[in-house]
């Protein structure tokens, strides 16, 4: 039962709303009912088609003949359903040739000769709403006409006849439709929307976004989903945390034997002489990889910890990206090797971490030298790019190396993930440099994915999007 609350709240909203709307249309009937409007235009448009059309049958029955005037009143009621019947000013019939006779217009001649006397123009009987009315001839004659109308059921009459009450009945429909329906809406949507808020601050690093309290607090399967989603991301927070200071503490520890490692090793070399130079060397090598790797580690851990406390700032990408590109061509000189930056003039300054980005880049670059053949370049290019409706910026980094199995490329992202292709720990490499740079992307609300280009070697760009202030 709890888990069908959601759908039997919708439920009776609906049905609460369509009853409601019947009530509504009740109560509008009675009214105007009450009120008149309904009969009152009715009247109106029966005194109307016998006052249009009585004028002319007065002319007919004082010029032309019996059988003319008999067929003006049989296409009139063929036409418009509005039955005439004629009578002296002393409510003696006028003979109608096919038409009624004998006793029936005798009493309704009587009958309309009293009704008017008494004031009375309109008369609802049965099935049948009947209108009488006094009209002088052309030739100053009185006479007497009943027009009758046999009455439609409600419905079709409102559509059909009464303009005023089918506006009413649609307005007071529409409006109540209307209400109801933006009620339900909000009431569903509104929830959800503010715990999609949540989700996409968590999703951007911000796993201590707390869930709306209006949310949590509701009793049904959206309150239930948001108390579940808190409790996850609480949970979440204390697996990183506890991750984050294993690998602290791990890679701390590390760097001691690894130091007194170095210090063994160079003494090694000083005794050994050449005989075991190559197998020392090789050590050494393995050694500042395992330096390095343990580098990363807390630089990424670090990274992770600043992410939560991090605020945006004013910077100025373009010098940002100059300054990665120089130091990076420092090392790549005696890589043989080159860096290139391609940026417009009109990127700007823009709000984003600037150290985040910094690092990001970076190690995107570094990645781009270690696998990018002798002589060529690495080229940076930054532009401004819209996404999905919001504003932003690319940063691409690319390079001319061997590139990476096409079903790897979300892989590489990984910390420590590695292809089995040429770009191996060969190159130098520890498998984090991707995965900070990812970090960073999230941290801002963007992404970061890789590309093979036309022409062989890597692409990496990264997207992120400008702070909702704006371009400065």
């Amino acid at each position: 039962m709890r888990e069908r609350k959601l759908f039997l709240r919708i439920f009776l909203w609906f049905l609460g709303a369509m009853l409601l709307m019947a009530l509504v249309s009740v109560l509008l009937t009675v009214f105007m009912t009450q009120q008149g409007i309904i009969l009152t235009g009715q009247q109106e448009a029966l005194s109307n088609a016998l006052d249009r059309n009585g004028k002319r049958l007065l002319e007919l029955h004082e010029t032309e003949t019996p059988s003319r005037l008999s067929e003006e009143i049989e296409r009139i009621r063929n036409e418009t359903g509005l039955a005439i019947f004629i009578f002296d000013g002393r409510g003696t019939p006028v003979p109608i040739e096919g038409g009624p006779s004998g006793e029936f217009l005798v009493r309704l001649g009587k009958d309309a000769l009293n009704l008017l006397d008494q004031g009375t123009t309109f008369q609802t009987r049965g099935q049948f709403s009947s209108v009488f009315r006094r009209l002088v001839s052309p030739s100053g004659k009185d006479y007497i006409l009943v027009g009758s109308f046999r009455r439609s059921p409600y419905i079709a009459r409102v559509l059909t006849g009464n303009p005023k009450a089918l506006a009413i009945h649609l307005l007071g429909l529409l409006v109540t439709a209307l209400v109801f329906c933006f009620l339900l809406a909000r009431y569903l949507a509104d929830p959800l929307v503010r715990l999609s808020r949540t989700a996409r601050s968590v999703s951007g690093g911000r796993l201590d976004t707390p869930v709306d309290d209006g949310v949590k607090k509701r009793s049904d399967e959206i309150g239930e989903l948001a108390r579940s989603f808190e409790a996850m991301t609480r949970h979440l927070t204390t697996l990183l945390e506890a991750q984050r200071r294993l690998i602290q503490d791990i890679s701390h520890e590390l760097r001691t034997p690894l130091a007194r490692l170095g210090v063994a090793l160079e003494l090694a070399r000083k005794k050994s002489g050449a005989v075991a130079k190559e197998s020392l060397d090789r050590i050494g090598r393995e050694s500042e990889v395992l330096n390095v790797m343990i580098g990363d580690l807390l630089s990424l851990s670090r990274l992770e910890a600043e992410m939560e406390h991090m605020d945006y700032e004013k910077a100025d990408l373009g010098s940002i990206l100059e300054s990665v590109v120089e130091d990076a061509n420092f090392e790549a000189r005696a890589m043989k090797r080159k860096v290139e930056l391609v940026y417009p003039d009109d990127l700007g300054l823009v709000r984003l971490y600037s150290e985040l980005v910094r690092r990001a880049v970076e190690n995107i670059v570094r990645n781009g030298l270690r696998y990018a053949p002798e002589g060529t370049s690495v080229i940076v290019r930054a532009e401004l790019l819209d996404r999905d409706g919001r504003p932003g910026v690319s940063i691409s980094v690319r390079d001319r190396g061997p590139g990476v199995p096409e079903a790897e490329l979300e892989e590489i992202f990984k910390p420590f993930y590695r292809t089995e292709s040429s770009r191996s720990r060969d190159t130098g490499g520890t498998g984090l440099g991707l995965a900070i740079a990812r970090k960073a992307a999230l941290a801002h609300g963007g992404d970061i994915r890789a590309v093979l280009p036309p022409g062989g070697g890597l692409l990496v760009e990264m997207w992120l999007p400008i702070h909702p202030q704006g371009r400065v």
